[in-house]
């Protein structure tokens, strides 16, 4: 049966979902079959207002911050122990357990003496990685006895500053060894002391330049820094304790470890004094920024429990995932705080190092698709390009945000991701819902601009920064190709640039890691589009939903562009994406540039998973031109005259009556004329025979899922597969669970082409299967029991195409139209596509959209509402008639006709036309179980102004019984024909 009849949220049908042949039986319902339904009126031919997707473009407005406690979370599986490279022995030994905790922290700070290291645990070369290896000895020595870590935890107090004849002499102090350097000067001032050696003789360390106190300048500048920092740390809420003679220390002179040369500044979790301590290798010379930088990484250590490290916590954090996906976090905020030292006291920067900490903007702004977390190692990499986050984040909760995370870190043993997500969650908010604005803000890096009418009001605030030194991180992307300026009027992030003509349509592949983001520029091409509307078009931009991808596209034009569009990095308007994610934009012409922006909203906690898990997002882009609708004299459907049992109704009666093994029963009933005027008739389900002598069916009578009749005059032929013994359907199942039914049919190239719909059965319910795919076969004239080919058509909507089909020989253009179904229980819509010719397996489909005609089939939208699952659209007198039964109302047997100028609507003047007299028990049947349906009309069969139409009679009554309804009346389940007149 080629029809289910919804009943609020039943449905019944009576083919088997698989029935190729054999005794008829009782049939699973068919969720995705023909149904009868409702209706309303067509929309009109413009760009509906899109349906925003509220995950996507709601602004989140940061509520006063209260902690949140997160679930507990999964342990994480065990790290593998750290790797120093082949040339370090001791921590591979004590991994092996030939090496006692204490034994490791001691003769891994001797490394620099290998006299001190017995023989076959000195490192044959230079260590892999001594930042993070001193790390690692650091944190073991929070277990290790005061005896093992003295070497790398002693503690120093700092002593009363000796006054020389101008001043301070640092070098009056006796001399201190720490890692194997021997250093002669200790300068102090408040809570911090600093190790380190005047260059001279050969000798590294600072350079000999004194202040006009007999101290280096470089020191002082050190100390200053310091001091500075402190100070505004702990008035943003940094907890940094004092303790009585246990100075922080700055050891400034740490040039190797062993054969391995430190290259670059850090913080040692457990130093000096018990506490974090900062290393610094001589060749650092930025004595304002960098003390500032790196005290932040000792007011980050506050918030780790040292007196908890384990071994197998050290083997994940230095060894495993955890150290790039902490030191990421560490990288970031300890810039962004470093700018706030200078942004809070007014910019002053001695040394005019104020803006270093920006430096690497460029590796996050060049590469927009890594990960969010990517981490590129110690000493450098997208990490301090990363401080934008902190500050985005920041602008949109308070300043005490990047606290919050570590508290977090702290409470939680969170890693910044899971830090970040519940510190916003803190603030009411959702950290997924804000990397979309974090990605606009980072392509704009301008202030948000607030139109008078903002889309929706008050939201565009979130697409920008309020730090003045946004200039400063656009300046550091000039020069570079990925990110310089291409014409839009500044250096921004990399980005991908399409300049867009009318009427063409790409699709895109981008890979993204996880958080990271795309940036597409489609420019309007100039006199390209609709010469009416200065030469516009529409932009269709189809995101693909997905859970995990936000979008959205800004729209404004170059500087200095004509007309009166907003000029980057103004915002003209933010275009969203619809439920189905695709984002319109009309009017879309000359000089206007559409942003796409797109962001893979997944994240991962593992800086390293980040970006070793790509993904490819799918974007499809389109220009679509308005739809130039004919003319006519545009009138209703009048009936005049109406005949019941037309021909030929009598002649089907008449033969299933009588054959021995053909055609007994059926529906869909489509025709298709032949050059030599016989028709081909097009069945779904069919009943075959023979009867019984009595009239009734036997219970062992064929039912498969399609067959062919052939009419020559009253002469009628049944075609089917299989064989007369063990008949099959004509287009047979691919699988068990599939099976097909047939939609309209016509004349191509000298062949039969009919649509087929198939569907499959996905589980035990008798409801569970559903549309799965359509198909056009052909078959030659002469052999309609096996197609020639089969093709796929486009199904990617889940849309039933082939209810009904104009063929370009009818249509009056050219084009053949194919007309589907977007199903629901009532209030079925209708969607129309488009093939050039009469080929519908070789041609390109275009779809009806209300922007014009386009190539990708999920841009169809709904026009008419209350088609049914079959219906017809007939050329009459310059106009075009829809017939179609009416499905705004359940169980109805109404048949309405309308009326348009185009093949494609709209679709007006609803008229009824006739109402099927059999279902429901108030029907002909007085039986509630009879249905009809599948009302169309046939061309071939109709001329001038009359026409023949038919319609479809089923049972609900599926029992497989002498008393079944199908089985004591086979003539329910027979085509209806009447002919009907308009005036």
């Amino acid at each position: 049966m080629r029809h289910i009849l919804a009943m609020g949220t039943a449905a019944v049908t009576l083919a088997a979902a698989v029935l190729v042949g054999g005794p008829s039986q009782a049939a699973p319902p068919d969720g995705t079959g023909r149904r009868v339904g409702d209706g309303s009126a067509r929309p009109a031919p413009t760009a509906p207002a899109p349906t925003h997707d509220t995950d996507q473009y709601v602004p989140q407005r940061p509520q006063p911050y209260r902690p949140v406690t997160p679930d507990r979370k999964a342990a994480r599986p065990k790290a593998t122990p750290p790797d120093f490279g082949p040339h370090e022995k001791i921590v591979r030994a004590y991994h092996r357990g030939q090496l006692s905790l204490d034994e490791t922290v001691r003769y891994g700070t001797m490394v620099g003496s290998p006299a001190s290291v017995p023989a076959h645990l000195r490192p044959t070369g230079a260590i892999k990685d001594p930042t993070r290896y001193l790390t690692y000895l650091s944190m073991l020595s929070a277990k290790a006895t005061p005896a093992a870590s003295r070497t790398l935890t002693p503690t120093l107090t700092a002593p009363a500053p000796a006054a020389g004849p101008t001043g301070y002499d640092d070098c009056a102090a006796e001399d201190y060894e720490y890692l194997d350097v021997n250093y002669k000067c200790r300068a102090s001032a408040g809570e911090f002391l600093i190790l380190y050696n005047v260059a001279g003789s050969g000798q590294p360390g600072i350079p000999p330049v004194y202040n006009p106190n007999g101290r280096p300048e470089a020191v002082q500048h050190m100390l200053n820094s310091l001091s500075i920092a402190v100070g505004e740390y702990r008035e943003m809420g940094y907890p940094l304790p004092v303790r009585a003679d246990k100075p922080y220390v700055l050891v400034y002179g740490v040039d190797k470890l062993g054969r391995a040369e430190v290259t670059a500044p850090m913080v040692l979790p457990l130093g000096m004094n018990q506490q974090p301590t900062i290393l610094v290798p001589t060749s650092e010379t930025e004595w304002d920024y960098m003390p500032r930088h790196e005290l932040f990484h000792v007011m980050q250590y506050q918030y780790w429990d040292r007196s908890d490290v384990v071994a197998d916590w050290l083997w994940d954090f230095v060894g495993g995932k955890e150290f790039g996906s902490m030191n990421w976090w560490m990288e970031a905020t300890a810039e962004w705080a470093t700018h706030q030292t200078y942004a809070r006291t007014g910019g002053w920067s001695p040394l005019g190092e104020d803006d270093n900490y920006a430096r690497n903007v460029d590796d996050v702004l060049s590469k927009p698709g890594q990960a969010l977390n990517s981490w590129g190692g110690l000493g450098g990499g997208p990490q301090y390009g990363s401080f934008l986050l902190p500050a985005y984040l920041t602008e949109r909760t308070d300043g005490a945000f990047v606290r919050h995370t570590w508290e977090s870190v702290r409470d939680h043993d969170h890693l910044p991701i899971e830090a970040i997500r519940n510190a916003v969650a803190g603030y009411g908010m959702d950290f997924k819902h804000m990397l979309l604005g974090y990605h606009i803000a980072n392509y704009r890096l301008a202030k948000a601009n607030n139109p008078s009418l903002p889309t929706p009001p008050g939201s565009w605030d979130i697409y920008g920064y309020q730090d003045p030194d946004a200039s400063l991180w656009r300046s550091e992307l000039y020069g570079v190709t990925a990110t310089d300026d291409d014409g839009l009027g500044d250096a921004r992030p990399a980005r991908k640039k399409h300049t867009v003509a009318a009427g063409t349509h790409t699709e895109y592949q981008d890979i993204l890691r996880k958080g990271g983001a795309v940036y597409h520029d489609f420019w309007a091409k100039a006199q390209s589009g609709d010469p009416s509307c200065g030469y516009c078009s529409t932009l269709l931009v189809d995101t693909t939903k997905d859970k995990n991808r936000s979008s959205a596209i800004i729209i404004w034009s170059p500087k200095g562009s004509p007309g009166s569009l907003a000029e980057y990095p103004t915002i003209q308007t933010v275009k969203y994406p619809d439920a189905g994610g695709l984002i319109t934009v009309s009017n879309f012409a000359y000089p206007m540039v559409a942003t796409l922006v797109t962001t893979w909203t997944e994240l991962d906690v593992h800086s390293q998973d980040a970006a070793e898990s790509p993904k490819t997002f799918s974007t499809y882009m389109e220009t679509t031109l308005p739809i130039k609708e004919r003319q006519c004299s545009l009138r209703a459907p009048n009936v005049t005259s109406l005949h019941l049992n037309a021909a030929p109704e009598a002649t089907f009666n008449n033969y299933a009556a009588s054959t021995p093994d053909g055609w007994t029963g059926g529906d869909s009933t489509y025709s298709v004329k032949l050059p030599d005027g016989r028709i081909i008739w097009l069945f779904s389900d069919t009943w075959l025979g023979p009867l019984n002598d009595n009239g009734t069916r036997p219970t062992t009578a064929p039912l498969v899922n399609n067959t062919f009749v052939v009419q020559n005059g009253n002469n009628l032929t049944t075609y089917h597969g299989g064989t007369a013994g063990a008949p099959r359907a004509i287009m047979g199942p691919t699988s068990t669970t599939t099976w097909f039914w047939i939609g309209d049919g016509h004349l191509s190239g000298g062949k039969l082409q009919a649509v087929y719909q198939e569907y499959l059965k996905f589980g035990p319910g008798s409801w569970d299967f559903r549309f799965n795919r359509n198909v056009v076969a052909d078959f030659d004239l002469g052999n309609l029991r096996t197609p020639v080919r089969v093709r796929d058509l486009p199904s990617a909507s889940g849309v039933a195409w082939g209810s009904a089909l104009l063929p370009a020989s009818r249509s009056g253009d050219g084009y053949t139209y194919i007309y589907g179904v977007d199903d629901s229980p009532t209030h079925k819509q209708m969607r129309i596509a488009r093939v050039q010719g009469d080929d519908l397996g070789s041609g390109t489909w275009q779809y009806y959209t209300p922007w014009g005609w386009s190539f990708r089939e999920q841009n169809a939208r709904n026009t008419l509402t209350g088609i049914a699952n079959e219906y017809s659209v007939t050329p009459w007198n310059g106009q075009y008639l829809l017939l179609s039964q009416d499905s705004t109302e359940a169980f109805s047997g109404q048949i309405m006709a309308y009326t348009s100028c185009s093949p494609f609507g709209p679709f007006t003047n609803r008229t009824p036309i006739y109402r099927m007299p059999e279902p429901g028990p108030y029907g002909s049947y007085w039986d509630g179980d009879i249905i009809a349906y599948n009302a169309h009309v046939h061309a071939s069969l109709s001329s001038g102004n009359t026409f023949v139409a038919s319609y479809n009679v089923n049972s609900m009554d599926t029992r497989v019984s002498p008393e079944g309804d199908h089985y004591r009346d086979p003539g329910i389940y027979r085509p209806r024909f009447f002919r009907f007149t308009l005036g």
